[in-house]
């Protein structure tokens, strides 16, 4: 047995002998085959060549402008009408605009990326977007001639302003309807100071009453920005002519004179402005007057402030849900946003409407005055003043006539 087993690989081993010493035949392929082949081989080699430092900078330079490209369609999708509901901020999450941004700061080299987050958390509004969108036009040339004029530029400094805020931690603060039209009626005395503006958080966005965002001149959101020695102002609105899209306005206000009244510092802001724009100066005093109101009504002790958890606290376990379902409620839970809600629910029907008042008297006659924030004397001999706000107030009921 032991002899049949040798001769049998004895024989195998002298055939693989004999096919190794056959000829070797060349197999002919199809010349398109063959000239593809040799293609895909050029572009995929077998064994790749380490890349040159020109080529990953090249590489990493397309990868860069691949995603800023990415950010900036994303925040010009912010502009349709499908989100107009929502407040500014919440569309530039909603549409994925700040998730795009995110992912381009990660992509980019420590230096540049620390760069960009200084300038992010630290500087004034305007002074930053003014270089970010430089930047941006700079760093695209390409994209821009295929944008509309201007158009590249406006959507990298609107989303400049949101990117500070998600970096500074902004927080919402939202009037309630009552509240809204109380501050509308409001007025702020001669003799308030600026010391008295003080921000409940470094970084902010008021959002007026939704109804009235769509009307001419009317403000969709105010954002501001506490700096070492100012407050920057940016808002969202919508110009007297209906048939123009939102507008972003810049602004920032000086706090180096605490002492001064807030009367005093807008009067030299806008005697220092140099636009000449009527509509624009107009702009600025129903903003910063709005604004301001809403400082103020947070400062006086009985203010009333609720903190809505919506977006932090709605439920994101789904189970039983399908794949579809899930998306959806999901994309329901994007449009919900954190916020603090101030002001009475609900104010007496009287505080809103003027009472009539009786016929003609050389006196003065009963009626309504407006709310208004005064600085009122309190102390040792009256010496100190205290900021109040006084609700709507009837002046000489006696003469009402009722």
């Amino acid at each position: 047995m032991e002899s049949d087993v040798g001769a049998v690989l004895t024989r195998a081993a002298t055939v693989r002998k004999d096919a190794l010493k056959r000829p070797l035949t060349d197999v002919r392929h199809d010349p398109a085959f063959a000239a593809a082949y040799y293609r895909r081989r050029r572009q995929y080699p077998l064994v790749e060549r380490a890349a040159t430092p020109e080529e990953v900078s090249q590489a990493h330079a397309a990868t860069i402008s691949r995603l800023l490209i990415d950010a900036l369609e994303k925040c010009r999708r912010t502009w349709e009408p499908l989100y107009a509901r929502l407040p500014v901020p919440i569309r530039y999450r909603v549409t994925g605009a700040l998730p795009a941004w995110q992912t381009l700061w990660q992509q980019m080299d420590g230096p540049s990326r620390e760069s960009l987050m200084t300038a992010l958390k630290t500087q004034p509004i305007p002074k930053l977007v003014r270089q970010f969108a430089d930047s941006v036009v700079s760093a695209l040339p390409q994209v821009q001639s295929a944008w509309p004029p201007g158009e590249l530029r406006l959507v990298a400094s609107q989303s400049a302003v949101w990117q500070a805020f998600e970096v500074r931690n902004g927080v919402f603060y939202e009037p309630t309807p009552a509240l809204h039209r109380l501050l509308d009626a409001s007025f702020v005395a001669d003799d308030v100071p600026v010391g008295m503006l003080k921000l409940p958080a470094e970084t902010l966005c008021i959002i007026p009453e939704p109804s009235s965002w769509n009307r001419p001149n009317g403000i969709e959101v105010i954002a501001l920005f506490k700096g070492e020695q100012s407050i920057s102002f940016a808002t969202w609105s919508h110009p007297a002519d209906e048939g123009e899209e939102a507008v972003a306005d810049l602004l920032n206000l000086s706090l180096s004179a605490p002492d001064k009244t807030i009367q005093a510092l807008l009067e030299d802001v806008f005697r220092a402005s140099t636009s000449g724009d009527e509509n624009l100066m107009q702009h600025w005093r129903g903003a910063l007057d709005y604004a301001i109101k809403m400082l103020l009504y947070l400062t006086v002790r009985e203010a009333h402030v609720v903190h809505d958890r919506a977006y932090t606290d709605a439920p994101r376990n789904f189970s039983g849900l399908g794949k579809r379902k899930r998306a959806e409620r999901l994309a329901e839970i994007g449009q919900l946003y954190d916020r603090h809600i101030v002001g009475p629910a609900i104010l007496d029907a009287g505080l809103t409407h003027g009472l009539p008042a009786d016929d003609g008297h050389r006196e003065v006659r009963g009626h309504w005055r407006r709310p208004h924030f005064k600085m009122q004397p309190h102390g040792p001999n009256a010496s100190l003043r205290k900021l109040v706000f006084i609700g709507p107030t009837i002046v000489r009921p006696d003469r009402l006539g009722l």
